[in-house]
């Protein structure tokens, strides 16, 4: 038998709307792996001004340095604690969504049917802090066209076998 095609028109309303979904926030403590990394940051400049401080004649460009580094510093640890609240992931039946961002943000939708691999990373900070990456490839990209940082090792895999499993069933 012989199948017709169709392409009927869809309903924009009758859509699901995402900016609607329940997002799970990630572990906490991927925004202490982002302090400790900023305070190292902050201490090889402040090291860095001592060092300057020896050798150059003019105070005041410590000061300003000093102060435009607190500033920047300041905004970095500022946008960091904003960020993680915004950061977030949504497993439903058919897809996964990932919000990221406090100025601009973004939300990434991938149908499962479009996933080509799945994997978990964790960096040598990551193991200090017990938390893994969680990185989804499609077709066509080079890099993980979404990578959930902060998770739990525990929820990086239940996620990594979940999303694996749904692979699975749509090839059979």
């Amino acid at each position: 038998m012989e199948q017709k095609f169709t392409n009927a028109p869809v309903d924009i309303d009758s859509l699901p709307d995402y900016q609607e979904l329940t997002y799970t926030q990630v572990s906490v403590k991927r925004l202490y792996k982002v302090f400790l990394v900023l305070g190292l940051f902050v201490l090889a400049f402040a090291i860095g001004l001592y060092f300057l401080r020896e050798v150059t004649e003019v105070p005041g460009l410590i000061w300003g340095l000093m102060i435009t580094g607190l500033v920047i510093f300041g905004l970095l640890f500022f946008f960091q604690i904003m960020f993680q609240k915004r950061i977030g992931y949504a497993l439903r039946e058919h897809d996964i969504a990932y919000k990221r961002g406090f100025l601009f943000e973004k939300i990434t939708i991938i149908p499962f049917n479009r996933i080509q691999h799945i994997s978990t990373s964790e960096s040598m900070l990551d193991k200090v802090f017990k938390i893994s990456n969680l990185n989804i490839f499609t077709a066509g990209g080079s890099g993980s066209d979404i990578d959930i940082p902060g998770l739990t090792p525990e929820i990086a895999s239940r996620l990594k076998n979940t999303i694996a499993n749904h692979l699975i069933d749509i090839d059979e």
